[in-house]
């Protein structure tokens, strides 16, 4: 198995019984079997870390209000740093998922657009001058629906895979001029980052906390 997409698209039950299994046979409960158990695993030094799965799209949420207004005053300014949108629906855009590589592979600065202010003027082309990074949260959907079918809020976390550390480039000089009228392209979409390793949501269960009143 070179990626985990098959696993994941059979849905919770499969992936928390296979939770469940792999804790039993490494408890303490089972500890006659460790030497058996200990000649099937790979010692970490050999580890070589790859993609967890195979992505086939790639959709970019703007989900903290804080990065939403700071990238908004780079843009409009600080008096309409939030689009009316922002607190109603969940903004978001399609991203390159070809481009996105596993954690440690060398970033290149991408070549685009220009202008003197950002967002009129002369324009030229340029190799990136900013280049920004973002830590953000990914999400990887395992069971998927039919086209057509969506799936109801309430059932939304039952498609949730598991979360992985992404952290999506951005060239914010590019991204300046071609942010209008249609979003991000360029700017956006030539490098992603993410983390081999996959967290469960059984494995984050115990340290939920409530949010502050």
């Amino acid at each position: 198995m070179s990626n985990l997409n098959e696993f994941a698209a059979l849905g919770k039950e499969f992936r928390i019984e296979a939770r469940e299994t792999i804790q039993k046979l490494f408890g303490k409960a089972n500890e006659g079997n460790k030497d058996a158990l200990m000649a099937a695993v790979c010692p970490i030094g050999d580890a070589q870390m790859v993609m967890p799965v195979f992505i086939r799209d790639y959709t970019d949420f703007y989900s903290s209000k804080n990065h939403a207004y700071n990238v908004g005053c780079m843009f409009r300014g600080p008096d309409n740093a939030l689009q009316p949108n922002w607190t109603h629906l969940p903004v978001g855009y399609h991203g390159r998922a070809s481009s996105i590589v596993i954690d440690g592979t060398p970033v290149r600065r991408p070549k685009g657009q220009t202008t003197p202010d950002g967002t009129k003027g002369e324009w030229a082309a340029n190799g990136c001058r900013l280049l920004d990074f973002e830590l953000e949260m990914g999400t990887i959907i395992g069971k998927g629906n039919a086209l057509g079918h969506p799936i109801k809020v309430n059932d939304a976390a039952d498609h949730i895979f598991g979360f992985t550390m992404l952290n999506d480039w951005s060239a914010r000089d590019i991204q300046k001029w071609e942010y209008v009228p249609l979003g991000p392209f360029l700017a956006k979409n030539f490098q992603s980052t993410i983390s081999p390793w996959v967290i469960t949501p059984e494995a984050l269960a115990p340290f939920k906390t409530a949010l502050p009143a």
